[in-house]
């Protein structure tokens, strides 16, 4: 009986956290490519979104304005540290009608994060994607996780946005 209560524990820890089956083929494909390059991340599924993450802590933030004032008033956040990432794609009704022009790469005080918004064509919806990493995380699997993610734009070039921000290696 310790056994099998001993196997079940390990099969919890060792397979993505999931509320429900993963809503398409683009979710698995992520989560096969992470579990490849990133075998100790931690990987949580949702009927409305994935939330992947390695390597990361929490920072304390200045609150900025979209025209950039900085404000003495603090946040904090978790984020990726030199070698970690945070991907999260959630799913949101109607199109994407957003302040900032996607797809782009925005650079933060401690680390880029990449944003996009993918219309789902059958549906009126669309995945938000933000995908943050730390300076140093390995080159293949920042290629690997941009080659899997979805595109609002299929001619943008793997691993950056449509002004070609890629990662150098």
């Amino acid at each position: 009986m310790r056994k099998i209560i001993s196997a079940l524990v390990v099969l919890a820890f060792a397979i993505p956290t999931m509320a429900a089956p993963p809503p398409n083929d683009m979710f698995k494909k992520l989560i096969e490519t992470i579990r490849k390059h990133c075998p100790d991340a931690t990987i949580e599924v949702t009927e409305k979104g994935l939330k992947a993450k390695y390597g990361t802590i929490v920072y304390t933030l200045h609150a900025r304005s979209k025209t950039g004032e900085v404000y003495a008033q603090t946040y904090q956040q978790e984020g990726p540290n030199y070698r970690g990432f945070v991907l999260t794609i959630s799913l949101h009704d109607g199109k994407y009608e957003g302040a900032a022009m996607v797809p782009q790469t925005l650079q933060g005080p401690y680390f880029p994060t990449f944003i996009d918004a993918v219309p789902v064509e059958v549906e009126k919806k669309h995945y938000q994607v933000h995908f943050s990493y730390g300076n140093r995380l390995d080159h293949e699997i920042i290629k690997a996780i941009f080659d899997a993610i979805p595109r609002s734009r299929p001619h943008q070039p793997a691993g950056g946005d449509a002004k070609d921000h890629a990662p150098q290696p």
